[in-house]
């Protein structure tokens, strides 16, 4: 939200059939694969170890199982999407302080970083558009009504157990995703949980972050609670940071096959976004601050019905409350104040069955949500969401096929159906083959469908923007010692939302135009030797009007990602080198001629028994630059901080 106002400053929905033929359609299509799977699942063999043991010296338990792709766990040899999976344990390496620099560290993943740890960010992934990019904390859609987007810089670590990053269109199970799904899934006490934690770190640039935790399990009752504060001054003018959070989450076993969850998290940061010098369109000059805050609860029941039946059901409650001031530079007289304030609730339902080699995913999700702002129609609009999902996986010998089918109803911009089809092929013991296709779309923002003030026009007649994606790829450690995965991907995109002028300095939102944007993704880890390991991943995309020929500017070309991690359990170091070729508008003036690398180190300490660790980092260890404008310079010289962590 707070980028866009900034840059501002700068310079196939349904067909025309009755929706619900074509829903059946997609269904029909569905169910015949289906029927096809069960006529020879009964001469299928179970799947054994075997599936995972040539990943077991690459990655942890938990990172091979995901429930991202169907909303239901399954190894990740099931998975046709791209899946990316990062831990409590990868984050606590990188001593991250937001969900911003996490990402910033995942093959695919492009970040738009506009200052230090806490300053507003947003994710792309594959040349995606940040909006088409959703993002889901334990089941809450975060994205906002305003812009689509979700402020991944505000967004604390300390309390994520699991990332799990779907990297390209997941319609199918999650609706409004043409990019792809960022799925975020917290902590909880357990009998094995330690019992808490206490860290404070301090940087240049008056950086601190000061984090409390514990959690544990008593009888029925598991809990988890944590608490943080940070702060920074920032790299530039009006670029500091101050914020707040909380969270908990309280499980209760109701049975031994019936659990309750409840969560309830709250956070708040005041931020310096960017300032512009004084210029003939700027007399005065302008800086701008932001102040965001966040509450969010939910609560939910997970039931084992029998052997092979799970029922879920989950309602939650989201309210964002976001405030933009614009200021003269030279007076510090204020401009002007922009409210936006993001309130509703949703819930979901999932029944998952499995049985032999079939696992079932039937669900339903209802979303209803309210925006009030000044820069809308009327100063207040509201969007209702209704949701039908079902997916199945099915494992033939070495073959598991997933077909699915979602479609979603909203009353501000039409309907749609999202069919997706995956497979994937155990082809030896060491290489599995993935395929998968899908259709997608995203829902327009609000600020563009009713959003009337100075500069723009609403566009009540805004369509879903939708996406035909084809995905391919394998997964190997045929070469000792090396784990390989490729993925080529190409996404058609049509009914692309772009911004038109009207008149003078008033522009207006459409459904112009499509978009056909391919690439190749491909990542690899070495196995440890002498405790060391190496990884290394790169993305080369390529953005395109397919019918002119046109390369479309502000889409990343290409990307690189490096790592070099040590680990002796008592010592721990990771390098991470990261680079972005964004391909802006030379108006922007951004610079990325070079990598940025990272160096972060922590060391277990035994003093008097007790467990504490200290750590340390070194950012932009060759004082390189990388941005995408120079509005948002990034740090162009190494900068230091440093903590203490005691584990009680």
């Amino acid at each position: 939200m707070t980028m866009d106002i900034s840059l501002n400053i700068l310079t196939f929905t349904m067909q025309k059939k009755n929706p619900l033929i074509a829903l059946a359609e997609s269904l029909r299509s569905v169910l015949s694969i289906v029927g096809i799977l069960l006529a020879f699942s009964s001469i299928s063999h179970a799947q054994n170890n075997e599936d995972k043991d040539f990943l077991l010296m690459y990655f942890k338990e938990e990172e091979l199982v995901v429930e991202s792709p169907t909303r239901a766990p399954k190894s990740t040899t099931q998975v046709a999407e791209n899946v990316t999976v990062v831990t409590a344990d990868d984050i606590k390496l990188m001593n991250a302080h937001t969900l911003a620099d996490v990402l910033n560290t995942v093959t695919g993943v492009q970040v738009l970083l506009t200052g230090g740890p806490g300053s507003s960010a947003v994710a792309y992934i594959q040349g995606s558009d940040k909006r088409h990019v959703a993002v889901f904390m334990d089941g809450i859609p975060l994205n906002n009504l305003s812009d689509n987007l979700t402020e991944i810089g505000a967004i604390p670590v300390q309390n994520i157990e699991k990332i799990e990053i779907i990297k390209g269109p997941a319609s199918s199970a999650w609706g409004s995703a043409l990019g792809g799904v960022v799925n975020i899934i917290t902590k909880s006490g357990s009998e094995n949980s330690s019992p808490g934690m206490v860290s404070a770190s301090y940087g240049e640039r008056s950086t601190s972050d000061l984090r409390l935790e514990t959690s544990g399990k008593q009888d029925r009752l598991g809990y988890y609670i944590t608490a943080g504060e940070l702060q920074m001054d920032g790299f530039r003018s009006h670029n500091g940071v101050s914020g707040n959070n909380a969270y908990t989450k309280l499980t209760y076993d109701l049975t031994k096959d019936t659990s309750a969850m409840i969560t309830m998290g709250f956070n708040k940061a005041k931020r310096g976004d960017s300032e512009y010098p004084a210029s003939v369109y700027l007399p005065d000059g302008l800086f701008i601050d932001n102040t965001l805050e966040t509450w969010s609860s939910s609560l939910s029941l997970n039931s084992k019905l029998n052997e092979e039946t799970v029922l879920a059901l989950s309602f939650w409650h989201l309210r964002q409350d976001f405030e933009n001031y614009d200021y003269q530079l030279l007076s510090g007289a204020e401009l002007e104040n922009d409210r936006y304030i993001d309130d509703g609730y949703g819930t979901s339902a999932t029944l998952t069955w499995k049985h032999q080699q079939q696992n079932v995913v039937l669900g339903a999700d209802y979303n209803s949500k309210t925006l009030t702002s000044n820069k809308i129609a009327d100063g207040k609009k509201g969007r209702e969401e209704t949701a039908f999902f079902i997916n199945d996986t099915v494992s033939i010998g070495h073959l598991s096929m997933t077909p699915g089918v979602r479609y979603d109803r909203s009353n501000t911009n039409g309907d749609f159906a999202s069919p997706s089809f995956g497979v994937t092929y155990k082809l030896t013991n060491t290489t599995l083959l993935r395929a998968y296709t899908a259709k997608a779309f995203n829902v327009p923002p609000l600020a563009e469908t009713y959003g009337d003030n100075v500069f723009h026009v609403s566009n009540p007649n805004l369509k879903m923007e939708e996406v035909l994606s084809y995905e391919a790829g394998l997964e190997t450690t045929a070469v000792d010692h090396l784990w390989l995965k490729m993925s080529f991907f190409r996404h058609d995109m049509k009914d692309v939302i772009t911004t038109v002028t009207v008149t003078g300095n008033t522009f207006t939102s459409i459904n112009e135009g499509k978009e056909r944007r391919q690439g190749l993704e491909a990542e690899l880890k070495t196995e440890p030797v002498f405790n060391t390991s190496l990884s290394a991943g790169a993305t080369f995309m390529s953005a395109k009007d397919p019918d002119t020929g046109q390369t479309i500017q502000n889409v990343p070309q290409r990307t690189y990602d490096v790592g070099l991690r040590y680990d002796d359990n008592s010592f721990k170091a990771l390098l991470n080198g990261h680079y972005i070729y964004w391909n802006v508008n030379p108006a922007l003036n951004g610079k990325y001629n070079s990598m940025v690398f990272d160096l972060h180190i922590t060391q277990d300490l035994h003093v008097r028994g007790l467990a504490v660790e200290a750590f340390a980092d070194i950012h932009n260890i060759f004082d390189n630059s990388q941005y995408f404008t120079d509005v948002y310079k990034t740090p162009v010289r190494r900068w230091v901080e440093a903590g203490v962590r005691y584990m009680f």
